[in-house]
């Protein structure tokens, strides 16, 4: 026996004696185990869900006739290029200022900005 813990020696033990597990902590360890388990489970369902239901729904549709809505530019100033994309559209213009660029949103038809491009 040990002296200080009055346990056996791992050497005086015999080699067909295993010693029988704790049942307090199999049960801390099951508990464990269980609920790492369930966060685990639950964690892929969220992110599962999640992907299916951003690819399941479309992006906004863009209406038909979003109404009539007037564009102020400047007098004497040429359309040059028009360059359209999905979330904006550009018009360029130049006037005896220089190039003007006018920034649309092409769901509501509204101006969003405009930028003068002067040279120094």
């Amino acid at each position: 026996m040990s002296q200080d813990t009055g346990n056996q020696a791992a050497a005086e033990t015999s080699s067909d004696e295993i010693p029988a597990p704790n049942p307090r902590y199999v049960r801390g360890l099951l508990a464990v185990v269980i609920v790492l388990g369930v966060l685990l489970v639950g964690g892929a369902a969220v992110v599962i869900s999640t992907v299916i239901a951003r690819l399941s729904q479309p992006e906004a549709a863009i209406p038909r006739d979003f109404g009539t809505y007037s564009i102020s530019i400047p007098s004497g100033a040429r359309l040059v290029s028009v360059e359209n994309g999905a979330s904006r559209v550009i018009l360029r213009l130049e006037d005896n200022q220089g190039a003007l660029l006018i920034m649309l949103d092409p769901r509501k038809g509204v101006e969003t900005g405009r930028v003068r491009l002067q040279e120094q």
